[in-house]
């Protein structure tokens, strides 16, 4: 291979990597914005409770009603050794 060929080889790759350079900075970046007051979106007893904005996508907290006050959620399972275990089958009747 000659020496031509590596310098077209190292050309090409710069430029493309001009070509990437300015196709990425020329992307919008949302811009995260705390809200001035946190909301609460929500149904009767299930909510969102909006904390910032990314671009136009409201992000927040996910808040339950309980007794008229929200309360922030937790979604997961609980662990194994917490969980009730289903009790053994009764015994057959005596004959």
């Amino acid at each position: 291979m000659t020496l031509r060929f590596w310098s077209v080889v190292a050309v090409a790759w710069v430029v493309s990597l001009l070509a990437v350079g300015s196709w990425a900075s020329a992307q919008a970046s949302r811009q995260w914005s705390p809200v001035s007051e946190p909301a609460v979106v929500s149904g009767e007893n299930l909510g969102l409770r909006v904390e910032w904005m990314h671009g136009n996508v409201p992000t927040g907290t996910l808040v339950v009603r309980v007794k008229g006050v929200w309360m922030e959620a937790q979604i997961g399972k609980p662990p194994i050794d917490r969980v009730i275990q289903t009790p053994p089958p009764a015994p057959p009747p005596p004959r």
